[in-house]
């Protein structure tokens, strides 16, 4: 088949939504090895920044960010109260924030 009419066949409708993964953007922004070098730098803050959160503060950010659960699921999953989970998650979000902002300061 050729390629104008896979593309063709592939190309959203008027009213279909297109997700655009991270693999399909770096198709479309140059690469040069400093943008490796950032990436790596920037996975290795975040890393050690992941360490010093408490278990619980991990396992919230874990299943609300990875997983993509709602507040309400996390808090009965972990048997939290709704104020008790909004408190934690703030902590564990600063915790994460704080080195990477010095980060991207420098």
């Amino acid at each position: 088949m050729p390629f104008d009419k896979v593309s063709d066949d592939l190309a959203p409708g008027p009213f279909q939504r297109v997700a655009l993964d991270e693999r399909f953007i770096a198709t479309l922004v140059p690469y040069s090895p400093q943008d490796s070098l950032e990436a790596q730098e920037f996975r290795q803050i975040l890393h050690a920044s992941l360490q010093t959160l408490s278990p619980t503060e991990f396992r919230i950010v874990e299943l609300r960010f990875q997983h993509k659960k709602s507040r309400s699921q996390v808090s009965s999953k972990l048997k939290l109260d709704r104020e008790e989970l909004i408190k934690l998650e703030d902590q564990a979000l600063n915790k994460l924030r704080q080195p990477l902002r010095e980060y991207l300061e420098n």
